[in-house]
């Protein structure tokens, strides 16, 4: 009895214990302070105060809050809370609820809404700059994303306009502007209107490619297609601003383009939030702005979501970091909200803006005022005098180059036939017109047709119903190239009707690039067995029968003039050249080459000039095929290119294969070997070039049966460690390891942050060709895929060079309901190898013009009365790394542009020579506008251009009417 007794007495000691205890806790638990949204705020007494609900088990005996410095508040209930009007400014202080029981008062810290001390940024200015991100396609089909930017985001943004006069609203690409105004034409006047308040803005690209996806010519007319063509459709109007917001990748010239267009500002994203001078390699600049990523203050920061308070809280939070990065740099106190998303409609914060700037004007602390702007009103208030913009030059190599090359090959290849042969086009129809001293029949709207429809593909391959989307871009590319193709034969043949020939059956053979040239040229002709070729002095030109084809005839021809052609005649018979080499089913050897074939492809090969072995084939032949697995999406939110993996991985090398000799004559031998892979078969052709210093590799991949995650390379295994990597861009050389920017580029995705170093970003997006060198041997591949690596790509990589071209790559667009870039069908492939002594000139000559074959037309009737000679340079450059990148027709008027770019990175001054004396030299910017007058006297211009320059002259010749 007694023993229960104590334990009872002890259960009761610990309740009582529990319930002090607990008591205690509950006492002394913090007072929660909500505030109901939306806000309740209110004026008293000078002071801003918002309605807040006072919360816990203590509220009912709450009567007001006493702050530190004496002043008290009353708290009121009603029937559900305890109300208190708490100031909406302030400092953390402590503050203490004073109850009807004195016993239950309690002190603790409060933190008003907003501070009053904004910083830097007190006495500043936010600027809303409300605009659409815009693919063409990608959220849906280009036909549904036009109609719903025409109709639910541009035409809404004007109608805005009209009822808010401190509304502002931007589109990122000029094509968006055309697009409506080609629907909706009664509404130009109040576009134009608009865009000389300032308020409706374009950016002023045609849209916004992947940079380095486009050939020179191409990029450059982005600003014809853009900001030119709002000068000339809109009242002159001259737009500042270009964007390309979503692509993590920048091209080296590409700020040299926008400046000599008249462009001052460059608004990209998925970078480091801040503001920078992007400079080209010549020199050239552009101011550049990134949000960090252009999406976020409205999906992850949601400024603006309720209204004026919570956007004073939210903002003040987001601009604390800015302070110290504004003062470092001197810049001006204003800070940027950009309210862009994925084909987004207009945000109309007007309301939540004049709440804002109301307190602004009442409340008794320093806070920034807020303002609709646009990024050319936004940039021009920073670039103030003193303001320091981040150093920045160098190119960022593109993480998404997956999707557009490797996922869609047969568009890509169509994207770049036209980009390399439609300069070439409108040279020869140039040349052509000032021949006839007339433009009567230049083809201006072909060619600047299609010029515009090899541009149009953007960034947004795939997405939402993507299969439809990709086929129209392939449509629109193919197009182009069947234009360009068209264009330039159809100059050849008019041109070739005024050269003189003394004979029948002449082959007059056009070079398009700007420094003589070697090379093979193939005719059609009947029974081409029958014929050989002999030069204008009559010596005989190597040739040889197509094993395919009996009516096609291979021409090796020598020294055909830059930008000029060179008249070789057919004769019928036979004349047998003797050719240096030795020939089996497996070896051959030349003046310049020895080499094995094995599986795979070459096994062994020896340059004779050099006297170096070139290969180092221990794990890979030269030309081997390999195949791996690769899960990524080729563009999307990651921060890192998604490496190929192990998955299903074959190589040639890896079956026995059978080479047999499929041509063989004066000119080329050439070998064939097939191999059986799981999804498809490979055809390997070898071609060993006996005229010149040049092995092509010709890749079929047959019946490839689209299965997907699968990727496809071509390699060529290299005899060197540590070998300087250079490949082209547009308009540029550039250097693996020093061309790039070079530190991390910053900015967010959903998958992290971008802090790769661009130097180690592999593959990368190449022209015509990349190349690995040392101090005694430069390798030049050149290539006609898009992406191409260096680095060993599998497992236990080895350490030296493996130059590579990536040819497929069947993965998914990374829209949740994109389709797959499953490329079933045959796929057709071409790299050239050629060696060298390391010079500046070798790669980049071997690389063009390896993709830019000579071309030919045969005259079956003499023409003597014709006034050109036999052979001759239309154009003739004195040093060939300077580029004509296009000699056209000008824009406005019949004069003549020209346009050079220097590729060696060197100041030169070269001579132009042309075939007819200059009358007047003017020097343009980039779209034609008209700077300075220079001097100009017969044929030849003497000109300075400055290392990586690309200069645009207008030419008037004498004899002009």
């Amino acid at each position: 009895m007694e023993k229960n007794r104590k334990f009872k007495m002890k259960a009761f000691s610990i309740l009582a214990l529990f319930v002090f205890y607990h008591g205690f806790c509950q006492s002394k638990s913090i007072i929660n302070i909500a505030y109901p949204k939306p806000y309740e705020y209110k004026q008293v007494e000078g002071e801003f105060v918002v309605k807040a609900h006072i919360e816990g088990n203590v509220k009912s005996s709450l009567k007001k809050i006493r702050f530190e410095n004496g002043r008290t508040i009353n708290i009121h209930h009603d029937a559900h809370n305890a109300n208190a009007w708490l100031p909406i400014f302030g400092y953390p202080e402590t503050i203490e609820f004073i109850s009807s029981k004195p016993s239950k008062n309690q002190k603790q810290l409060f933190t008003p809404l907003v501070m009053p001390d904004w910083g830097y940024f007190s006495e500043g200015t936010f600027h809303v700059i409300s605009s659409s991100h815009q693919d063409i396609a990608w959220m849906d089909t280009p036909d549904v994303c036009r109609h719903e930017r025409i109709n639910e985001i541009i035409a809404p943004a004007l109608d805005i306009m009209k009822t808010d006069k401190a509304y502002y609203f931007g589109m990122e690409q000029t094509l968006n502007l055309k697009e409506f105004i080609e629907e909706k034409p009664e509404r130009k006047p109040e576009v134009l209107q608009r865009y000389k308040e300032g308020r409706f803005t374009w950016g002023a690209t045609y849209n916004q490619p992947y940079e380095g996806m486009q050939m020179g010519e191409q990029l450059v007319r982005e600003m014809y297609f853009g900001k030119l063509w709002i000068k000339d459709n809109f009242d002159n109007v001259d737009e500042k601003t270009a964007y390309n917001t979503d692509v993590p990748g920048r091209t080296l010239q590409f700020p040299q383009i926008l400046a000599k267009s008249g462009v001052e500002n460059l608004f990209v994203s998925r970078m480091r939030e801040g503001f920078y001078n992007w400079h080209s390699p010549d020199g050239s600049a552009v101011a550049t702005y990134s949000p960090g990523n252009y999406g976020w203050a409205i999906m992850f920061y949601k400024f603006f979501e309720e209204d004026a308070i919570e956007a004073l809280r939210k903002l003040q939070t987001r601009v604390k970091m800015w302070g110290e990065y504004y003062k470092e740099h001197n810049l001006p106190p204003h800070f940027a909200v950009v309210l862009s998303n994925d084909a987004s409609g207009p945000s109309h914060v007007g309301p939540i803006i004049t709440e804002w700037n109301k307190i602004v004007e009442m409340a008794d602390v320093k806070i920034p005022t807020i303002k609709h702007s646009t990024v050319t009103g936004f940039l021009s208030e920073m670039k103030q005098p003193g303001a320091k913009f981040e150093y920045l030059e160098g190119d960022r190599p593109n993480i998404w180059a997956y999707i557009h090359g490797p996922g869609h090959h047969k568009a890509i290849s169509a994207s770049r036939e036209a980009g390399r042969i439609l300069p070439s086009a409108e040279i020869f129809n140039t040349i052509d017109a000032m021949i006839n001293n007339s433009f009567e029949n230049y083809p201006a709207e072909r060619l600047s047709k299609a010029f515009e429809e090899s541009i149009y593909p953007d960034h947004g391959w795939g997405g939402k119903n993507g299969h439809i989307t990709d086929s129209i871009f392939k449509s629109k590319l193919e197009f182009a190239a069947s234009e360009a193709n068209s264009l330039l034969e159809n100059s050849l043949k008019s041109l070739s009707k005024k050269i003189k020939t003394d004979r029948d059956d002449a082959v007059i053979v056009f070079n398009d690039l700007s420094w003589e040239r070697n090379g093979l040229v193939s005719i059609n002709l009947d029974n081409a067995s029958l014929y050989y070729v002999v030069d204008e002095n009559n010596k005989v030109v190597p040739s040889q029968v197509s094993a395919a084809n009996k009516n096609s005839l291979h021409i090796h021809v020598s020294n055909v003039p830059s930008l000029g052609y060179k008249t070789f005649y057919l004769k019928k018979g036979k004349k047998n050249l003797k050719v240096n080499k030795t020939v089996l089913p497996n070896v051959l050897s030349n003046n310049f080459y020895n080499l094995h074939l094995g599986n795979g492809g070459i096994t062994y090969l020896y340059d004779n000039v050099l006297k170096k072995e070139i290969l180092k084939t221990t794990k890979f032949s030269g030309g081997d095929i390999l195949t791996l697995g690769y899960k990524g999406n080729g563009a999307g939110e990651f921060t890192q290119m998604t490496k190929p993996n192990m998955d299903g991985y074959n190589k040639t090398s890896n079956h026995n294969m059978l080479w047999q000799i499929t041509e063989d004559g004066a000119v080329f031998t050439e070998y064939m070997a097939k191999t059986k892979f799981k999804h498809t078969e490979v055809v390997q052709k070898v071609r060993v070039f006996h005229q010149e210093k040049k092995i092509d590799f010709l890749i079929d991949l047959v019946n490839w049966d689209g299965t997907h995650n699968r990727e496809f390379r071509f390699a060529i295994p290299l005899n060197m460690n540590n070998s300087k990597i250079k490949l082209e861009q547009p308009l540029a050389i550039a250097e693996v390891g020093a061309s790039e920017m070079k530190n991390a580029p910053g900015g967010w995705a959903w998958g992290g942050t971008y802090d790769s170093k661009p130097d180690t970003v592999h593959p990368r997006e190449v022209l015509n060709f990349i190349s690995a060198e040392n101090d005694d041997l430069l390798v030049a591949m050149s290539t006609d895929v898009a992406v191409a690596d260096w680095i060993d790509p599998t497992r236990e990589a080895v350490p030296y060079t493996v130059l590579q071209g990536l040819l497929l790559a069947s993965h998914k667009s990374c829209h949740g309901e994109g389709n797959w870039y499953h490329q079933t069908g045959d796929h057709h492939f071409k790299f050239s190898l050629g060696t060298s002594k390391p010079n500046s000139s070798f790669a980049y000559k071997f690389g063009t013009a390896s993709n830019h074959p000579l071309r030919s037309v045969v005259k079956k009737s003499r023409n003597k009365l014709a006034k050109l000679p036999e052979s001759g340079s239309f154009v003739n450059v004195s040093d060939s790394m300077v580029r004509v990148s296009t000699i056209k027709k000008s824009e406005k008027g019949n004069d003549v542009i020209l346009r050079l770019v220097e590729m060696e990175g060197e100041n030169k001054k070269p001579t132009i020579e042309f075939s007819q004396p200059i009358h007047t030299l003017i020097k343009t910017n980039l779209i034609e506008e008209e700077e300075a007058q220079l001097e100009a006297s017969g044929n030849i211009l003497k000109i300075d251009i400055g290392h990586n320059a690309i200069d645009t002259y207008k030419l008037k010749f004498k004899n002009k009417n």
